[in-house]
């Protein structure tokens, strides 16, 4: 009876300790957030993942969507995109919310998963280590410094709740075991860290096979096959992946042997708030795990209840991690080829899980420190702390974030100097230590970043997708619609509309490429309409534009939605108005092409970095046949100086330095042309800021680009005074183009293509078909579709050969006679991984009944 009612009890703690694992850093992470409003958006959270997680709550039921969408950029398959990030099962709770809810939503999705890590991380570390340590290990792990730092990233979490699992299931190699599984799920949930943490779960079976040697072969055999089978079984989410990475990826990285920073300056990030907005962008690994049990980890390798063996292969693992992080064949090997942009370490949350382990390790099975462990963590605090006090070179780091870290290090010296670690309330102290340094640590590193305000995305995506929708209601056909104002480059993903933009990681680099030729904003894995003219709108179909709308003075100031980056674009005015919403007002531009038309001529196009004007000429040319040049140049009149002097050659410098210096230029459009004004790209935001008569205007790049502005439209005779301020001391204006756009011949030439051209029409994601049209003599149909080698396309039923048109668009050579052309986007590349997923799973089965039969 006495032993039924202790095992009760034990049964009871368990349960209790496991609640606490879970709700102890959920509780620290989302107090945070509740007492700041909710509000968690910030950086790619708020101007990416919001966006995909919209469509992924929009399209829940709809799973096809993700084969092939023109809200991914130009057009292209989302398959990809949605195992990167979008696969995690925690996303199903956005179904219970609003869209409007969609930030409040996201903030519960991360509190979750914080939670989780604890508890799997809890689940692993007690049963090999004694339980009140266990829980401090698993409340370090769950409000570590990487959680801290891109917990924003919230598709990586799911690598760090499955990493416990998977360790726990190395350890039991050779026995019963779920490694199939949870390799399974770490490769399907987000495949990037899940590629990491597999990594490390190959270095971490050599080290533990190398220890326990026993039985070697077939552990190393169960190892492997299982890791095989699992990844086999993955193949739905790997091979179309894969795929679109290599296809779409233009590599930036050049291998060398450099390094990426100092080695010894990571000791900085154990330090308690050890983070900024910079280290997000260009920092130091995030391994911050308290002080605590980063001191105490140090100590494992003069344990001698460790064998020398262990240690020093131990110790080579962890040697490795380190070195991973700063040496750059390395940082390439386990960000698969690329070298990150932003978030560094990616993979650092390995480091904090091992070195935790380690911490456990003395704290479980050892009775208390020996003389040579308190006297090593007693000079590496005394070093590191008085280095830091004395010698501190950290942006991220003041005086009080150290002498808190100090304090803590001062107390753990003093108790494992006084009190044997079985102590009960040992552990107790060394617990709740822990919990106030995660705490302490998760305020002072998120106090320095700023977030988004979550009814500005509400009041957004609100509005937006109204007007977008209603606008669908009205015209069936396939067609793009931009804005004059956006929220992030991924709008088209909450607004429900085809666009522009885009802000993916697994963006088209062919695509990219070409915007940057037309000379659209953009980088590596984005681009929006900015900087774009009536040309390359109507040549691209956007056939609607959104504006602002400041008519109705019946909305209330919580419900006003922001227009934020704002374009100017006078060249709205030669377009038809459309109507009005609540917010919004919108035109129809009567220019723009459909997204597939037919055209006469085969033009060859060539491009040229950093001349739009002559590219997009080009693509005129090529895409109607006319060899017309549209554009003119303007002679840029004289400038007006105001505490400003040149030498010559448009150099222009301040005469005092503490004053605002001007260089003004004053132009009379002659017609009601277009006219765009060409900045070269060493004019930066940076270097001068520009106003139009007094109205600021916006020449902001991601890359240093020339950009097109446009200054003028049906404003003959109307002056115009371009005022660049010197934001600095010297500012080079040569270079400044004015260009004047022959409107009227545009708008003929375009006007004369669209007629007869047949209706294009989205029967399903993936499929889109053109009405009847009838040829004479060699035409040709050409799109601002991309291509792919995934589409299949038809004419009358009859699969037909197509070709790239402007080394970009999908192009059909036609014959006389009749046609209808169905496109229809076949990812082949996922089935043919569902295939070997599906003939995997089948031998997998066959082989469990089988087994068990003969059992």
């Amino acid at each position: 009876m006495k032993k039924m009612k202790m095992n009760y009890q034990n049964k009871h703690i368990n349960t209790i300790l496991y609640l606490l694992s879970f709700f102890i850093p959920f509780a620290i992470f989302a107090s945070y957030f509740t007492m700041h409003g909710m509000r968690i958006l910030t950086v790619d959270l708020g101007q990416q993942y919001i966006d995909l997680l919209a469509f992924y709550k929009d399209h829940f039921f709809n799973p096809a969507a993700y084969n092939y969408s023109f809200t991914n950029g130009l057009g292209g398959s989302l398959i990809g995109t949605f195992f990167y990030y979008l696969a995690s099962p925690f996303n199903i709770l956005l179904l219970f919310f609003t869209k409007s809810q969609l930030p409040i939503a996201i903030y519960w999705l991360i509190s979750l998963k914080v939670g989780t890590v604890g508890l799997t991380s809890y689940y692993y570390f007690q049963k090999n280590y004694q339980k009140i340590y266990s829980l401090a290990g698993s409340i370090a792990f769950a409000l570590s410094g990487y959680i801290i730092a891109y917990n924003l990233n919230l598709m990586w979490l799911d690598s760090l709740i499955l990493l416990p699992l998977l360790i726990l299931q190395i350890r039991k190699t050779g026995q019963k075991n779920w490694l199939i599984l949870v390799t399974f799920l770490l490769w399907v949930t987000n495949f990037y860290t899940g590629y990491m943490a597999l990594v490390f779960g190959f270095f971490y079976f050599c080290i533990y096979l190398y220890n326990h040697p026993t039985n070697w072969q077939k552990k190393l055999f169960n190892y492997l096959a299982k890791s095989v089978i699992a990844t086999l079984l993955a193949a739905f989410a790997l091979i179309p992946t894969i795929y679109e990475i290599i296809n779409n990826k233009n590599s930036s990285a050049v291998f060398n042997w450099g390094i990426q920073f100092t080695p010894y300056k990571m000791l900085g990030k154990f330090i308690s708030g050890s983070y900024t907005f910079h280290e997000m962008q260009t920092g130091l690994p995030n391994v911050y795990i308290t002080v605590l049990l980063f001191l105490v980890s140090l100590t494992y390798f003069l344990s001698n209840k460790f064998s020398l063996k262990e240690r020093f292969s131990n110790a080579l693992l962890i040697l490795f991690l380190f070195v991973s992080c700063w040496f750059n064949p390395l940082v390439l090997f386990w960000h698969l080829g690329q070298f990150p942009t932003w978030y560094p370490a990616r993979f650092s949350f390995v480091i904090s899980f091992l070195l935790i382990e380690f911490a456990l390790k003395v704290l479980s099975k050892q009775a208390k420190f020996s003389i040579a462990q308190l006297i090593l963590i007693i000079l590496v605090s005394v070093g590191l702390f008085t280095w830091l006090l004395t010698k501190n070179r950290f942006e991220f780091l003041d005086h009080n974030k150290v002498l808190i870290s100090l304090v803590f290090a001062a107390l753990l010296i003093i108790i494992v100097a006084a009190f044997p670690l079985r102590n009960i309330l040992v552990q107790g102290i060394i617990l709740s230590l822990t919990i106030i340094a995660t705490a302490l640590n998760l305020s002072s590193s998120l106090n320095s970043i700023s977030y988004q305000v979550n009814e500005d995305y509400s009041n957004f995506t609100e509005n937006v997708a109204n007007a977008t929708t209603i606008i669908k209601r009205h015209d069936s056909s396939l067609y793009r619609l931009e804005k004059t104002f956006s929220r992030s480059d991924d709008d088209p993903f909450s607004d429900n509309y085809y666009g522009l933009s885009v802000f993916n990681s697994i963006a088209n680099s062919k695509i990219t490429n070409f915007i940057s030729y037309q000379g659209l904003a953009h980088n590596s894995n984005a681009f929006i309409n900015k900087f774009s003219t009536q040309v390359l709108d109507s040549l691209l179909g956007v056939k609607y534009t959104l504006q602002p709308y400041y008519g109705n003075d019946n909305v209330k100031t919580s419900q006003r939605m922001k227009y934020n980056n704002q374009l100017y674009r006078t060249d709205i005015n030669s377009m038809a108005f459309g109507g009005d919403f609540k917010q919004i007002s919108y035109a129809i531009n009567q220019t723009a092409l459909p997204l597939a038309y037919v055209s006469q001529r085969n033009w060859a196009t060539n491009y040229f970095e950093n001349e739009p004007i002559k590219n997009q000429q080009s693509f005129y040319t090529a895409a109607t046949g006319d060899k017309t040049n549209l554009f003119t140049t303007i002679n840029l009149p004289n400038a007006q100086l105001e505490n400003a002097k040149t030498n010559g050659n448009f150099n222009y410098q301040k005469k005092v330095f503490s004053q605002t210096a001007t260089v003004s230029f004053t132009f009379t459009p002659q017609t009601n042309n277009s006219y765009y004004l060409q900045l070269p790209a060493n004019l930066t935001g940076k270097v001068a800021s520009l106003t139009i008569n007094g109205e600021n205007v916006d020449i902001e790049a991601r890359y240093d680009q020339v950009r097109l502005i446009n200054i003028a439209n049906k404003q003959k005779g109307k002056k115009l005074v371009l005022t660049f301020t010197l934001l600095k001391n010297k500012a080079n204006l040569a270079n400044i183009v004015i260009w004047e756009l022959n409107s009227k011949h545009l708008t003929d030439t375009l006007i004369k293509l669209k007629e007869n051209q047949p209706t294009v029409k989205e029967i399903k994601a993936g499929t889109i078909e053109t009405s009847t049209f009838t040829t004479s003599g060699s035409q040709t149909l050409r799109t601002s579709i991309p291509y792919d080698n995934n589409w299949v396309i038809y004419d009358n039923g009859k699969k037909i050969n197509y070709t790239k048109f402007t080394n970009t668009f999908l192009e059909i050579q036609l014959v006389d006679g009749k046609h209808q052309i169905k496109f229809v986007y076949v990812p082949h590349q996922f089935y043919l991984g569902l295939l070997i997923s599906l003939i995997t799973g089948i031998c997998l089965l066959a082989y469990y009944f089988y087994h068990k039969r003969n059992q």
